[in-house]
């Protein structure tokens, strides 16, 4: 009798521990599906793109390598096709025309994939996970260029992204997420031809404070929507820096106050250091977000509620440390993930 009260006490224990690994189980897989492949499906169709919270990778395709690694212009650790198992959602792609092909450069520097390649992983990643949709942010990185390719670059990318037929997006400025989904939506910084998907970014700025004056206009009907915007890129002084994070405070503070169909963009990134004064170093890239990472982190965290900021770049996303070169042994605490995953958070 006393063995049989042993053993009932057992089994009880058993079960509570079954099922508690089970809850733990289902809690941690849920907590990865909404920071990875699948965040965008806990979402409602009827929510508007522009007052969603979306992380972005600044010169997304540098991840995947240089063809030539000087310690120059590396501005991400992980792949295209890293990012997105990460979370990211906004892509920053610079193509350039070379022999008829759109590779993509950062400045004068190529990397190791092509326009037409970056855009293959997306859509593959698109194709198995249906519940999400890509920003991809074009800047036509004409630096390497001829004049004849730099001519024909417009028709290029037009003709190109009208391939793509409905996985890319006709934009309008109150675009929902249900109207996006398993979709890639352009918007470029630099105009191209031939197609009425994606929408031409105009007033870019490049002051510490930024705009809220910029406007995205949609290739299809000329409609637009206002873009408030930070892209201030080098802060390398400590006046400069101060200007940064003001800029990027900033900018987190009026994404939160913007009205329906109001866009913003906030760059993070930057860089702290340059070579021979002109050339941007990886170190400056690491430094930059090891002190910018962390100040807007906190911001982040310490708002408890669901709230937007807009499309947010950033150097090193999906990471929180960085290594190699001289910072193998200390490495840069970026902050990577943490950040991407609390703007991530910031949505519910």
């Amino acid at each position: 009798m006393k063995n049989a009260k042993v053993n009932g006490e057992i089994m009880r224990h058993s079960i509570c521990i079954l099922v508690l690994c089970m809850c733990t189980s289902f809690l941690l897989g849920q907590t990865h599906a909404w920071q990875g492949n699948r965040w965008m499906c806990f979402l409602e169709d009827d929510v508007e793109v522009s007052a969603m919270s979306i992380p972005g990778a600044h010169d997304a395709a540098t991840g995947d390598g240089l063809c030539v690694n000087i310690g120059l212009g590396k501005t991400q650790h992980l792949s295209i096709s890293e990012q997105w198992d990460c979370g990211v959602r906004a892509f920053d792609l610079r193509p350039a025309l070379c022999d008829t092909v759109l590779h993509i450069y950062h400045s004068t520097l190529r990397t190791k994939i092509s326009f037409h390649e970056a855009i293959d992983v997306i859509l593959s990643k698109l194709s198995t996970n249906p519940s999400e949709f890509a920003i991809v942010l074009i800047r036509h990185e004409s630096e390497s260029e001829d004049d004849e390719e730099k001519s024909n670059w417009s028709s290029f990318i037009g003709a190109y992204i009208h391939s793509l037929g409905n996985h890319a997006v006709v934009f309008h400025p109150h675009l929902t997420l249900g109207e996006v989904r398993g979709k890639i939506l352009f918007l470029t910084r630099n105009s191209y031809s031939g197609t009425d998907k994606g929408a031409m970014l105009t007033g870019w700025n490049h002051s510490a404070e930024g705009t809220n004056n910029a406007r995205i206009t949609s290739y299809y009907d000329a409609s637009f929507a206002t873009l408030q915007m930070q892209d201030y890129y080098a802060p390398t002084n400590k006046e400069k820096r101060l200007q940064k994070i003001q800029g990027v405070s900033r900018m987190l503070d009026v994404a939160q106050g913007a009205g329906r169909g109001v866009w913003t963009i906030n760059f993070l990134s930057g860089y702290s250091s340059t070579f021979l004064g002109t050339a941007a170093t990886t170190l400056g890239y690491k430094c930059n977000a090891t002190w910018l990472h962390s100040q807007v982190l906190d911001i982040v965290m310490s708002n408890t509620v669901p709230r937007s900021y807009g499309i947010v770049f950033m150097d090193f996303v999906g990471v929180d440390k960085v290594r190699g070169g001289m910072s193998h042994w200390c490495p840069f605490e970026v902050n990577g993930s943490k950040l991407l995953n609390a703007i991530i958070a910031s949505n519910f």
